[in-house]
């Protein structure tokens, strides 16, 4: 078990502030926009930083207290920092081979890793010979190998281009699955983050602003920070106008919505999260609503149509790539699913206002 009990750490715009608890054999995927701090989180657990409040604890041990080579802590960064003098081979003993473990021990590890990285025979290769990949494949084999208490990786596949990315992806899961150690996983990817994650935290400005698993957040996230930094639908703001047995009955660009309980609303500033494939040219129900339709993009698996509602709010659907959208400027008729609408907090969290929680 890894936790960080109350971490603290101030830089110039933010104060890190940090609780987090990763399971053994759990990967956290950490995501959030650049400079929120998921990295120092991990320096900070590597030693490589100084928390200036808080504890860190291995196995219920105090990290902290410890020389971060003493820490047992793996670490596989962005630009893999291979060593160039060495062969994969004793790139990947390298830190069996400080801790003096003997060297028929380090060759039969060394070959048990590179297996599991499908790397096997690759013991004598020149890591300057290696594609890119497969250098990456060689930095976690090297963080694997010396039977880590916990896993640290900082955007190990960013530098990759996505095809190989996304090879590394499908393979992640065996790899990872060699060491029971509890993982963080840095990224700024959001596919990333749901795809290789057993749970997301969501950061910004030093704090988690949310977590849980990947669907969770995605479809049905908590804040307006989390609804719009995951990109899954809009936001929009709206008017509570009352209960009506299972439903809490709203104002918004829409007109007027019966929105399910269950989640939880800001009285001074209510916000709705609409998922983008809550929208749809085909009959999902009885409300529909007109927009023109200002941009239509192809992502391959999917299109998204950026449509503007006549009050001027812009928000994104979600279709099939092989639904035919109206052309641009076309007026279109849209239905709404309302089962799938939501509150979300706003920005500020629960202090700017009282949150109801009985809806």
């Amino acid at each position: 078990m890894l936790e960080l009990k109350g971490v603290k750490k101030s830089f110039d715009s933010f104060t890190l502030d940090i609780n987090l608890e990763v399971a053994d054999g759990e990967t956290l995927a950490l995501i959030g926009p650049s400079g929120c701090g998921k990295t120092t989180v991990l320096n900070l657990i590597a030693g490589l930083a100084e928390a200036q409040e808080g504890k860190i604890l291995i196995d219920k041990e105090d990290a902290g207290a410890l020389a971060p080579w003493k820490r047992r802590v793996s670490m596989v960064f962005q630009d893999i920092a291979l060593f160039p003098h060495l062969d994969v081979g004793k790139n990947v003993a390298y830190g069996l081979f400080i801790r003096g473990v003997s060297k028929a021990e380090r060759r039969r590890v060394t070959a048990e890793v590179l297996k599991t990285v499908r790397l096997s025979g690759y013991e004598r290769r020149r890591v300057d010979t290696l594609s890119g990949g497969e250098r990456q494949r060689v930095a976690i084999a090297r963080a694997l190998a010396s039977d880590p208490r916990a896993l640290l990786l900082d955007e190990p596949f960013s530098a990759l281009d996505t095809p190989l990315r996304r090879e590394l992806w499908r393979e992640f899961p065996d790899i990872r699955a060699r060491s029971n150690a509890p993982g963080i996983f840095v990224t700024h990817d959001r596919e990333e983050a749901a795809t290789l994650g057993d749970r997301i935290a969501l950061m910004d400005a030093g704090r988690v602003i949310e977590s849980g698993a990947a669907r969770e957040l995605f479809l049905a996230p908590k804040t307006e920070f989390g609804a719009r930094f995951l990109g899954a639908g809009s936001v929009i703001p709206c008017m509570v106008e009352g209960n009506s047995g299972d439903r809490v009955m709203v104002n918004c660009s829409f007109g007027r919505l019966a929105v399910p309980r269950g989640s939880m609303y800001d009285e001074e500033r209510p916000l709705l999260f609409i998922p983008h494939d809550a929208l749809s040219l085909t009959r999902q129900s009885d409300l529909s609503f007109s927009a023109l339709v200002r941009k239509s993009v192809f992502e391959g698996e999917r299109r998204i149509v950026e449509l503007e509602l006549p009050d001027g709010l812009r928000i994104n659907a979600k279709t099939s790539p092989r639904t035919e959208v109206p052309a641009q400027d076309a007026c279109q008729r849209w239905f709404i699913n309302t089962v799938l609408l939501r509150f979300v907090r706003n920005s500020s969290g629960s202090s700017a206002a009282t949150l109801h929680t009985g809806i």
